[in-house]
């Protein structure tokens, strides 16, 4: 009786509090993501979703419109929310804001900038410009901040009101084109046309070409000796070159002696380097667009693109790697018979490679199952796995992770999953071969694809011929960074005398194309792939 007693009270204690049922269904707070991904030129915030989120809440919060977030995400409106999805929302920019002053704007100096540079941006004299400022030196401090008169105000690469916000995201120095002025015709990558400047990547049939190679040869420590490995592959390519008939004419600055002259960098068919990408900044703002600029090795300079006409970025970025192992992994699937699993890492710190890949994978109407989980949650998932897997048929496990921890858990499930005959083979970003506390021969077990920019096919007998000709020369091994100096020199040599498209390298492959901006980008892509004989092998 008591028993039944108690159970009518609490009954009537929940109907006479309609907020304790309620409370079940409140929407789980948004956080506004801080993690920005660049996909087909345009940037996106990574949302992951929680238990309980609604579009409503997510669009609300970020302050964009369903129909952009079902733009950016193409299956949403079939599958709708699922929890540890992930969501890309377009980011929106804080607007600039416009300058109050009526007399002058401000620049801050950069730290590659001297006071002809500034003068040369706004259409000054550099006497005008210390005069202005109350200068009695030309000395220049990084961060210094100078004055510009309103009816100068109008740069290459700045508007008035815009300079010297260095730490806006994709901003720096460059113009809003909806402020620029009327009568300055704006081009793609710049925001100014010029006559003196020279289309990207031109050529002219001839038979010599002059170019200026830009790297800091005597920097300290291991930095200093991959410089100069990049240099004597340059070196090699020359000799090869000049050997096949061509005249070739380059020009080498060492940066820890200084910034070479505008004058000397712009007589050239091109200027190969600097690496670093302030350094590579610095060296597109003295040229101006006068010549083609190509960055060989670092993928940061990227961001560049955006600003300054000109430019060749000569790696294959990490997104391009991201597009062709998820159109790699689509290729020839036979439904039944092989079957695609898409593993992320739930709660990631950088989902940059999940966000790509899957966003690749939708692009591409491959269909695919996800399983996302935590290393926490490690050993409960070799039995999930192996329910998601084709007993009968082919497993591509695609490992959407560039964590070194998490993948060498997926790894070992991996294992786990072939121990027990299952047909599995295992797609990730190329990062993961630089992993050292996962055995290569774990690799080898799982069949490993990788898309990536760089590999040495140490069985092709050009190959072979480097490297033994690298050892007569300099009487030690070639590195990667010979490899590469090698490859990109000799490209961009050919490029600028006889229009060369695609070229099968070395080390690396070059296929250029103009990106957004109208600069060369380039999309070249080496699969290879790890065997269960232990060979490495160039697929393409």
């Amino acid at each position: 009786m008591k028993r039944f007693l108690t159970i009518l009270i609490l009954l009537a204690g929940t109907l006479l509090c309609p907020a304790l049922m309620a409370q079940e269904y409140v929407p789980t707070p948004i956080t506004v993501s801080k993690e920005k991904v660049k996909l087909g030129g345009k940037v996106y915030l990574s949302h992951v979703v929680l238990e309980r989120q609604t579009i409503y809440g997510i669009t609300k919060a970020y302050g964009v419109t369903e129909e952009e977030l079902y733009e950016a995400n193409p299956t949403l409106r079939e599958t709708g929310l699922q929890k540890n999805a992930i969501l890309l929302v377009p980011y929106r920019e804080a607007p600039v804001q416009e300058v109050t002053s009526q007399n002058y704007t401000e620049h801050t100096v950069k730290w590659y900038e001297d006071i002809d540079d500034i003068a040369r941006k706004y259409n000054i004299s550099a006497k005008e410009l210390m005069e202005y400022n109350g200068l009695k030196s030309r000395k220049l401090t990084s961060r210094q901040v100078l004055k510009i008169p309103v009816k100068q105000a109008v740069a290459v690469g700045e508007i008035a009101g815009q300079a010297g916000n260095d730490d806006k995201p994709g901003n720096d120095d460059k113009a809003d084109s909806d402020k620029a002025d009327d009568n300055v015709d704006v081009v793609p990558g710049t925001d100014r046309e010029s006559e003196d400047e020279v289309p990207v990547l031109a050529f002219t049939p001839k038979e010599d070409v002059e170019f200026s190679l830009v790297l800091p040869l005597k920097a300290a420590g291991k930095a200093g000796e991959l410089n100069m490995d990049f240099y004597s592959g340059v070196l090699m390519a020359v000799k090869d070159m000049e050997a096949e008939g061509l005249k070739v004419k380059m020009n080498v600055f060492d940066l820890t002696a200084g910034m070479p002259s505008v004058e000397t960098l712009v007589k050239g068919d091109f200027v190969l380097g600097p690496i670093a990408s302030r350094d590579m900044e610095a060296v597109l703002q003295r040229v101006e667009g006068r010549v083609n600029v190509v960055s060989p090795l670092d993928q940061r300079t990227a961001a560049l693109s955006q600003r300054y006409t000109g430019f060749v970025q000569a790696p294959t970025s990490v997104e391009r790697q991201w597009e062709d192992l998820a159109s790699w992994v689509g290729e020839s699937l036979y439904e039944g018979s092989s079957k695609i699993i898409l593993i992320t890492e739930k709660g990631a710190a950088n989902v940059s490679a999940s966000v790509a890949i899957r966003s690749a994978l939708a692009r591409n109407e491959t269909p695919y199952e996800i399983l996302s989980y935590a290393i926490v949650e490690g050993t409960s998932i070799p039995a999930t796995l192996e329910r998601m897997l084709l007993r009968d048929g082919e497993n591509r496990i695609v490992v959407a992770s560039e964590s070194e921890a998490f993948v060498g858990d997926v790894v070992r499930n991996i294992g786990i999953m072939m121990g027990k005959g299952f047909d599995v083979v295992m797609y990730a970003p190329s990062k993961v071969r630089t992993f050292e506390t996962i055995e290569g021969s774990d690799y080898h077990a799982a069949r490993l694809h990788i898309s990536t920019s760089y590999f040495v096919d140490y069985s092709n007998p050009k190959v072979d011929a480097f490297v033994r000709a690298y050892r007569a020369l300099f009487k030690t091994e070639p590195s990667q960074f010979a490899f590469q100096g090698y490859d990109t020199a000799r490209y961009f040599m050919e490029r600028a005398t006889k229009g060369t498209g695609y070229a099968r390298g070395l080390h690396t492959d070059f296929f250029l194309e103009p990106d957004e901006f109208g600069n060369g980008v380039n999309k070249a892509v080496r699969r290879i792939v790890y065997r269960k004989d232990f060979t490495t092998s160039l697929e393409r």
